[in-house]
């Protein structure tokens, strides 16, 4: 061995003798803040269980008193002039232009007749 590994030996030898500083943890002390954070976390699920139950009722009791109101009915077959909708100048007019467009296609056949000569 050489001097350094000497050295180090005695040194860890030195340092495992000594006490070491006391940890602070105990079983007791352990199982009682498992608790303290147990209980917390339930609280906490309860909590928010709570407030998400409050506010579906909340969403609930309020949409379900509205009342709906009717719309417009648009012009069509059966509705007459006099329920279209009118502005200050007169009745609401809508214009409408419809295009359609349409593609033919041409097909030329030809046949050629089958021609025999006997001879």
């Amino acid at each position: 061995m050489t001097d350094d590994d000497e050295q180090m030996k005695a040194l860890f030898t030195t340092v495992g003798e000594q006490p070491g500083p006391p940890l602070g943890f105990t079983a007791d002390g352990i199982a009682r803040r498992g608790r303290r954070i147990r209980l917390a976390r339930w609280g906490a699920g309860v909590g928010a269980s709570l407030v998400v139950a409050a506010a579906l009722t909340t969403t609930i009791a309020l949409t379900a008193n509205r009342e709906v109101e009717p719309g417009t009915p648009l012009p069509g077959p059966g509705i007459t002039t006099t329920d279209v909708p009118t502005t200050p100048d007169g009745p609401v007019t809508t214009t409408t232009t419809t295009t359609t467009t349409t593609t033919t296609s041409t097909t030329t056949t030809t046949t050629t007749p089958l021609v025999t000569t006997d001879g």
